[in-house]
């Protein structure tokens, strides 16, 4: 039959565009578990179906899911058909394994249990048909087992037991071979997911059909892939979250993650079997592995929602004082996962849902009379009478609801902020706000130009960038930029230039920072609860800093001028190699490039504070503010790259340096460069630049790569030595770079950016 036929066309091709991803909950409150909920579970996610993503092979799903409390009946008479005993507290295990790696699997689960003084009852092969699959799903289908895990003593059962089971999954997969997936291990939920459609789903999984099957809430999810390519594994839900939408700033809370790592392990005590973050997974994927760290550290599931998504709490006038102290208190234990978000989720006891600050994706929830309350992405997911529906709502911006199955309890937006302001009352911190001062006027320098020239200034970036100045705001130009990618250009680059090829890829709404700014916030959380208003620090803060933390350890990265490319590499060396373990660690850290001189000549500031923050994580030091002073910094693209580095910035130098060119007020020059960021943010879909310690996202692990025969890897922006063929016309009008081995700064041009190999490829 042709394709232009209508009949027997797979079912799939009559669905109309395909959009987000679907998700939801539904639940009964104070009701006993239910074979119903499932019922409207699949009913729901059937109607989302045109939310999810579909293979070309017309039959094989983006992923599909639900995330249920533990069907405790059904599984006693599944495990009594197999002669295995349950007690009254047991886990249950779900598993992905490849065919060939079952056994091995077996023994590390095994292996596992035994360590953490568990036992493994028994193993379930988890009746499927395979007849509903689509081509691709069947070809990539693991095999999916349960396993029955209990503790080995009876005494050690009880609020413990569910944390145990966390830890046992976590040292399996340290063990456990290659492919090998657990979609969940809990005493309270269990995941059921695949590469499957809406209407598989239910044919797939013949434990759902079963009417013993009773739960007391269910989590669906359809997926839409888009960063990631479609897998049996990254179906949703997750063991904790289902999510539509994406995380823009997933690269630096994952390197966030990674450089807290130390801590986080020895805060929960636990060895090096314990990987923080899964590889090679989603956003989403990650999203639940530090919602987990969140649930073992001690918080709520709200409290971790609430910390890891925060809400505009910081410019809303409804809000009481300790409410607000709570959420400051919640958003300085971790960085913000920022970007369009609807979040719904469960411990196994409570189950809600949460949108992002800028409420970008849909969430909206009904509840009837005899406690039946749905949420979902859409409405009209379950028919319901009118006379029936005592509540239809829809969440706002940042706004959260949490329900109880088991109690009843089913608390709005303002009620979860007064729980979680009591929850949070005896853990709040001294506040401290190191505001703004402008009392110092910046030492005009001698031979400025020249050293403008040295820090890598041009004449356009000058005209353009600081005649605004004037008026404390953008200056207006033409958009587009017809400038080819460094790596490409023919023309001289700085290390800047070369950071400049990620963006958010999909479905980001453009954000206005002028009319949403509301929602916007550039605050700094440093230590011990000093919050800086924005990554720039004035002169006058940077004092307050000072007298605040204590010892600073000051370090130059500039470096002999006539030893050139040599002592370049040197000095960036020791910077590699910054010993810092000392008995007595530094309160902050100042980078400067002050020095510059005829005799110093700078490395790129980027590269410096790279080096440098990777030498503290590696000693532990992710918490101690890290501040960079530069003269090479007058972009906002450099500042943004600094705070993606992991450092503060420091204005000084650059006031100095622009003072003698441009009359504005230290006010004039804050505004203009916190409009520009806020405006480089919104680019990206960023509204929290709410910061852990220095910034919201993190250092690069790896520097740049430059594509190329050889992949060279960019050493510095600009050197200080001759290389053939490759000067530029002189500008007497202005200048740019030395182009002797000396580094004297003079009149000159800018070189072109040599390129290392060796000891510095990635």
């Amino acid at each position: 039959m042709g394709l232009g036929s209508a009949r027997g066309r797979h079912p799939n091709w009559s669905h109309p565009d395909h959009d987000a991803c679907g998700t939801g909950f539904v639940t009964c409150l104070g009701g006993a578990p239910s074979y119903e909920i499932i019922q409207i579970s699949l009913t729901a996610l059937e109607r989302l179906t045109h939310r999810g993503g579909v293979d070309a092979d017309g039959a094989s799903g983006d992923g599909a899911g639900l995330l249920t409390s533990l069907p405790q009946k059904f599984f006693r008479e599944r495990t009594r058909e197999l002669a295995i005993g349950l007690p009254e507290h047991f886990g249950v295990g779900c598993a992905f394994l490849p065919g060939s790696a079952t056994a091995e699997f077996r023994a590390a689960i095994e292996i596992a249990a035994d360590t953490g003084r568990l036992r493994v009852l028994g193993w379930r092969r988890v009746p499927v048909n395979v007849n509903a699959l689509g081509r691709k799903a069947l070809e990539t289908m693991p095999e999916i087992w349960q396993f029955f895990v209990a503790a080995s003593d009876a005494s050690q059962e009880g609020e413990g037991f569910e944390r145990r089971l966390m830890l046992l999954r976590k040292r399996a997969e340290s063990l456990m071979p290659p492919r090998c997936y657990l979609s969940s291990l809990s005493s309270q939920t269990i995941v059921y997911k695949g590469l499957l459609t809406p209407w598989q789903f239910p044919q797939f999984y013949e434990d759902l059909r079963d009417p013993s099957f009773a739960v007391a809430f269910a989590v669906f999810h359809q997926r839409y892939s888009t960063n990631t390519q479609p897998s049996w594994h990254l179906a949703q839900p997750f063991r904790y979250v289902a999510h539509n939408g994406e995380i823009n700033t997933i690269v630096s809370n994952r390197r966030w993650l990674r450089a807290k790592e130390r801590e986080i392990k020895e805060r929960l005590k636990v060895g090096p079997w314990f990987s923080i973050l899964e590889d090679n997974v989603s956003d989403s994927a990650s999203f639940d592995n530090g919602f987990e760290l969140r649930l073992l550290a001690g918080l709520s599931s709200e409290e971790a929602m609430l910390a890891m998504v925060p809400p505009a709490y910081e410019k809303d006038p409804l809000l009481s004082r300790d409410v607000r102290n709570a959420l400051k208190a919640l958003s300085q234990q971790t960085e913000p996962w920022d970007g369009p978000a609807a979040l719904v989720f469960s411990d196994g006891q409570w189950v809600g849902a949460k949108l992002d600050r800028n409420g970008l994706r849909p969430m909206r929830y009904t509840l009837t009379h005899d406690g039946l309350l749905i949420a979902g992405s859409e409405t009209g997911l379950v028919d319901l009478d009118e006379s029936r529906i005592a509540e239809r709502q829809r969440l706002g911006p940042g706004e959260m609801i949490l329900a109880n199955p088991v109690s009843g309890q089913f608390l709005r937006w303002r009620d979860v902020l007064k729980r979680m302001a009591t929850r949070q009352a005896h853990n709040a911190v001294p506040q401290r706000a190191v505001a703004e001062v402008f009392r110092s006027r910046p030492t005009p320098i001698r031979d400025a130009k020249r050293v403008a020239g040295a820090a890598g200034w041009t004449e356009d970036q000058f005209k353009i960038l600081f005649s605004a100045l004037l008026s404390g705001k953008e200056a207006d130009w033409s958009m587009g930029d017809d400038a080819p990618p460094a790596f490409l250009s023919v023309l001289p680059r700085t290390l800047w230039d070369y950071c400049k090829q990620r963006f958010a890829q999909v479905t980001n709404p453009p954000i206005d920072p002028l009319r949403e700014t509301h929602v916007m916030s550039l605050e700094v959380h440093l230590k011990e609860g000093v919050t800086l208003p924005s990554p720039l620090a004035t002169p006058e803060q940077l004092s307050q800093l000072t007298e605040i933390f204590g010892s600073v350890h000051r370090i130059d990265f500039t470096f002999p001028a006539v030893a050139g490319v040599p002592g370049a590499r040197c000095s960036f060396a020791q910077l590699s190699t910054t010993p810092l373990s000392n008995s007595d660690p530094p309160g902050l850290l100042l980078l400067s490039d002050r020095a510059i001189s005829g005799e110093r000549a700078p490395l790129p500031a980027l590269l410096a504070t790279a080096a440098v923050w990777k030498a503290m994580v590696r000693e532990g030091l992710w918490d101690v503010p890290l501040m960079v002073e530069s003269a090479q910094v007058f972009d906002t693209h450099h500042v943004a790259l600094l705070v993606a580095a992991g450092s503060l910035w420091s204005e000084a130098a650059q006031r100095r340096r622009a003072r003698p060119f441009v009359r504005a007020c230290a006010k004039c020059w804050r505004a203009w460069e916190c409009r520009r960021w806020q405006a480089t943010a919104t680019a990206i879909c960023l509204r929290s630049w709410v910061f852990r310690r220095t910034s919201a996202t993190s250092c690069s692990k790896t520097l740049p790569i430059i594509p190329g025969r050889n992949r060279w890897t960019m050493c510095w922006a600009t050197t200080w030595t001759c290389t053939r063929r490759h000067f530029l016309p002189r500008r007497k009008s202005w200048p740019t770079r030395d182009s002797t081995a000396s580094a004297k700064v003079r009149n000159c041009t800018r070189l072109r950016p040599r390129l290392c190999a060796g000891s510095m490829r990635s």
